[in-house]
């Protein structure tokens, strides 16, 4: 998300959910800055959340990511997740396998309350790929990861 020239032109092809109010209307520049911003906050996250998650605290990856649908109050395995910041439009798109191991699917920049756009519809697919792969091969711990062979 450090590409300048990529977040301008997803904002000027997004105009419409940029100005629609559901984050208010502001301009592309500062779109781009908060972009920027959101996503190092996001990498900062990840990060603290992971290495506590690997020294036994209680925050760990499953306390910055949640189940993709809203009203699933339950964690499991292969759940479709998000992560984000709070108030924030980026994303970030993963399949849980443990409490602190999620297999990342890919992210998006959502501008809108719901998951209709392309480019959304485009990661709900790679999750639903993602989870049909895992389960076809089993991969249901972190540690069946080490195992999987494709062969």
């Amino acid at each position: 998300m450090n590409d300048i020239n990529w977040l301008y032109n997803f904002f000027d092809r997004n105009k419409a959910d940029l100005h629609g109010g559901f984050f208010g209307s502001i301009t592309s520049e500062i779109a781009v800055l908060r972009t920027l911003n959101e996503a190092e906050k996001m990498e900062d996250l990840l990060y603290d959340f992971l290495e506590e998650g690997f020294n036994g605290s209680v925050n760990n990856l499953q306390h910055l990511f949640k189940p993709l649908n809203n009203f699933e109050y339950t964690i499991a395995n292969h759940q479709k997740s998000k992560a984000r910041i709070r108030n924030g439009w980026l994303r970030v798109y993963a399949i849980r396998l443990a409490k602190n191991c999620y297999l990342v699917t890919g992210g998006a920049i959502k501008l809108s309350a719901d998951m209709k756009r392309d480019h959304l519809q485009l990661e709900l697919k790679k999750l639903e790929l993602s989870k049909q792969f895992l389960r076809f091969h089993g991969i249901d711990y972190p540690e069946d990861l080490n195992n999987y062979n494709d062969e």
